[in-house]
């Protein structure tokens, strides 16, 4: 499935202080960590980040200089978060069958996170990042009284990236305008209202969100040891393409190019050929918009996460 990514930094930071989306953080953006993970992802052939009118031209500065392969667009947000990430959606292009939204105040969401939020997916199904709930929680009145207690053990934080194909993520959106459904914080509680069967992916601890400023000094911790292992280590994936015979000596020409080593080609599916590759994540940037120009829009390719090696 090719995917489409939006990152949403389109808030005031009333709780911050100040816009945190180009607060420095590790000697670079807040913003620039979140964009680095889904650029480096072949799965990823477009990236939409949402930002305030007044910061497009700053935040197209960033994130032209970290986005290589994928497809990339700045639009400026709306009234509220709900609008923001529609503005996000709406500039995505046709071709992404699935569609991740992610908060740019979490800068430090995995990759293989996102790829287990992906693999939750199909039509119908949705799923986002989350915690389980570690803090006991009361239930209160606007005066303060504590009206009941809940049990945690069924209760998770909702974090993000938050993921629906493409059709389902459009679909939620387009039917909360139209029927006036009450303003949502995050997606899925649209893709919840609109039907979808919606699951729980848990993330990684330093998936944290920067509220706060004394959230910085945390998130400045993390960042030390983040930057040395992304520079250290590339993942090197197992990759799964689906075409049409015609189109196989392409591909895995293609692939080749790549330096991607063909492992196996099926032939026998009744309705595609399967090449099966291991690539390195560097070498698969952009790898989804040649196939589908190389396939056609309904060749699909799959990656699973093979090993780590270090980077020479």
């Amino acid at each position: 499935m090719i995917w489409g990514a939006v990152i949403v930094a389109a808030g005031r930071g009333s709780r911050f202080g100040r816009p945190k989306q180009l607060v420095e953080l590790g000697g670079k953006p807040m913003l620039a960590w979140s964009i680095e993970v889904f650029a480096s992802m072949p799965e990823i052939s477009d990236i939409a980040i949402v930002t305030e009118r007044e910061f497009v031209a700053d935040v197209q500065h960033v994130a032209s200089g970290l986005v290589r392969s994928a497809s990339l667009v700045v639009v400026a947000g709306g009234a509220d978060r709900q609008t923001s990430a529609a503005n996000g959606i709406a500039a995505l292009p046709e071709h992404c069958a699935g569609i991740l939204i992610h908060d740019g105040a979490r800068p430090f969401v995995r990759p293989s996170d996102v790829r287990a939020g992906m693999r939750a997916v199909r039509p119908g199904v949705s799923a986002l990042l989350a915690a389980p709930v570690v803090d006991t929680i009361k239930v209160v009145t606007d005066t303060g009284k504590v009206v009941r207690t809940l049990d945690r053990a069924s209760l998770w934080a909702a974090q993000t990236p938050q993921f629906a194909t493409a059709r389902d993520m459009r679909a939620a959106h387009v039917e909360a305008v139209r029927h006036d459904w009450p303003r949502a914080t995050d997606d899925a509680a649209l893709l919840e209202r609109y039907g979808n069967d919606v699951v729980v992916v848990e993330s990684s601890v330093e998936n944290v969100k920067v509220t706060h400023p004394a959230d910085v000094v945390r998130a400045e911790a993390i960042a030390q040891t983040r930057d040395a292992l992304v520079v250290a280590e590339e993942d090197v994936f197992l990759v799964e393409c689906f075409v049409e015979a015609r189109s196989v000596d392409a591909v895995m020409a293609e692939l080749e190019s790549r330096s991607a080593h063909i492992d196996a080609v099926e032939r026998d599916l009744p309705n595609a050929v399967a090449i099966r590759a291991f690539a390195g994540s560097d070498a698969l940037r952009g790898f989804g918009r040649s196939l589908h120009a190389l396939a056609g829009e309904d060749a699909l390719f799959t990656t699973h996460l093979s090993h780590v090696v270090q980077r020479t």
